[in-house]
């Protein structure tokens, strides 16, 4: 889980507008459930709920706090089923792509100011 400060004159659309085009930039299917949540799944299709302890992309939720100004971004996804033929590795490689959005969203935040 990643916990990413906002500054507190930013809106909670500007946010997730800023958040959602990094996500789409990078071919990332982007679901807006309601205002403050989202769920961003990799390759461009969704990552349903049941396929997620078996998935090799990645799976992101995305949940704004506007009242503590702080984005929430949460590996979904876990690779689990893969435990016996190299399960390690398989998160290693989800934990690594996830890593690099966080990066990347920290960056697009800090460049429209909104950080």
């Amino acid at each position: 889980m990643a916990r990413i400060d906002f500054r507190p004159d930013a809106t909670v659309e500007q946010v997730m507008r800023t958040v959602r085009e990094t996500f789409q930039s990078r071919d990332y299917l982007w679901e807006q459930t309601d205002a403050e949540n989202a769920v961003a799944s990799e390759g461009g299709k969704p990552v349903r709920t049941a396929a997620l302890p078996v998935s090799q992309r990645v799976r992101v939720s995305i949940t704004i706090n506007a009242k503590k100004h702080k984005l929430t971004l949460t590996l979904e996804s876990i690779g689990a089923a893969y435990s016996a033929a190299g399960g390690g590795w398989f998160y290693i490689q989800l934990a690594s792509r996830y890593r690099k959005m966080v990066k990347a969203v920290r960056e697009d935040l800090a460049a429209a100011a909104l950080r």
